[in-house]
């Protein structure tokens, strides 16, 4: 049984000079991952290999773990996990891969992050396709809403797993269902997601699914992991002609550099893997090393006793938040939620503004997020967290209605 509050304090002693509910936004590195990336900058001061390539062979193998570690934690194939540098370069990856033409349409919902169907919007300007964007009255998202939206023409599907704003947690395993069995390419930002909940792709099926290691991974450094389902590899249209996402040369790179008969221009053939769609040169060392220290934490941990922890955070802090008079805009249906709670307090919304900013002046840190008019006060509840952080929000929230005067009057429009 994990002990949460020796991992807390061992890892994450920042959280004892504050509150700290924003993981949603961009969360702390733990202990062991800053002493990893301490380590490898002192690796780069020095050369103790035989030669300057063995020094960057060395130097490159150091990021394996951040490949082996995303296979265990999505129970993917090695050949089908990538590393990026962020949920928008998976984004970018996706939407120059999958081919579209005059016709087509895509859909997406009207609560997503801009980023996710910002490369799109660009994109329908040259190549002449729609966008759909799905919109329900109660805003959440089901597998039937989608086939309702779309037709015969749809290409793709691009989602948030869970959605920034309100903490909808989508059915991935019955909307990849309807996907796969419509010949629809299903692309899913899981930046809210991974490292929170179990996103298992041998039993879901899904094209390309990206997160970026900065919120739930507790990885603010550049790096991100991209799944890329390997049935659909052949599919899609590379992005990145990088010389490492080549088949590398028979003797191996540091023998390629020294034959003299070595071409400058070449046919070259291409790793049919997630890998190709990297950019194939220098990495972020830094960045996917540091990956790789997280993922092995939620690993160790097991994501399935992590999902479990943050459900009981998210529930408690739901009961307590409606305990104060708040209203909920997150959903309370059991397996539609996961580590964001998102709720309102007053109709005036400069009210609650000025009700954030005190929050953050006495070091209670929550966030406010809005898409299309749908959102409030969003609270992130990670497995670093415990009742004592959501005891404190609400005490401090609790205070700051008593200053207003009146009862909160908030009402959801559904």
């Amino acid at each position: 049984m994990t002990n949460w509050e020796k991992l807390r304090k061992e890892q994450w002693p920042v959280l004892e000079t504050m509150t700290f509910l924003d993981a949603a936004c961009v969360s702390f590195a733990p202990q062991k991952t800053v002493q990893v990336i301490k380590e490898f900058a002192d690796f780069t001061t020095r050369q103790e290999e035989e030669n300057s390539s063995a020094h960057h062979i060395s130097m490159d193998r150091k990021r394996q773990k951040a490949y082996l570690e995303g296979c265990r934690l999505l129970n993917a194939e090695p050949e089908e996990i990538a590393v990026v540098e962020s949920t928008s370069h998976g984004l970018n990856i996706a939407a120059n891969a999958i081919e579209l033409t005059h016709g087509d349409n895509i859909v997406t919902t009207n609560l997503e992050f801009i980023q996710v169907a910002l490369p799109w919007c660009m994109l329908r300007k040259e190549k002449n396709f729609e966008i759909r964007v799905l919109k329900t009255p109660d805003s959440s998202f089901h597998a039937d809403d989608f086939k309702n939206i779309c037709d015969k023409h749809t290409r793709i599907v691009v989602i948030s797993s869970v959605e920034w704003c309100n903490g909808w947690r989508m059915n991935l395993k019955e909307i990849g269902d309807f996907c796969e069995s419509n010949g629809i390419f299903l692309v899913v930002d899981a930046v809210q997601e991974l490292g929170v909940c179990n996103i298992d792709t041998k039993e879901i099926h899904v094209d390309l699914l990206v997160a970026g290691g900065h919120k739930w991974l507790n990885s603010p450094f550049g790096s991100g992991v991209l799944y890329i389902n390997k049935n659909t590899i052949p599919l899609l249209q590379q992005t990145y002609f990088g010389y490492l996402n080549t088949k590398e040369p028979k003797d191996g790179w540091g023998a390629y550099w020294e034959n003299p008969k070595a071409l400058s221009v070449n046919d070259w053939e291409f790793n049919m893997t997630a890998r190709k769609f990297e950019i194939g040169g220098t990495s972020n060392y830094v960045g996917t090393i540091a990956l790789g220290e997280t993922l092995e934490l939620v690993n160790s941990i097991g994501i399935d006793n992590i999902e479990k922890r943050v459900h009981q955070l998210s529930t408690y802090c739901m009961d307590q938040i409606e305990n104060i008079g708040g209203t909920l805009i997150t959903n309370r249906t059991n397996g539609r939620y996961a580590g964001i709670v998102t709720a309102r307090f007053f109709e005036d919304l400069a009210i609650e503004r000025r009700i954030l900013a005190n929050l953050h002046k006495k070091r209670v840190y929550v966030a406010m997020r809005f898409t299309d008019n749908v959102g409030g006060f969003r609270i992130s509840c990670h497995y670093f967290n415990n009742e004592r952080d959501i005891d404190a929000l609400v005490r401090v929230l609790s205070e700051e209605i008593n200053k207003i005067g009146r009862k909160p009057d908030y009402k959801r429009p559904w």
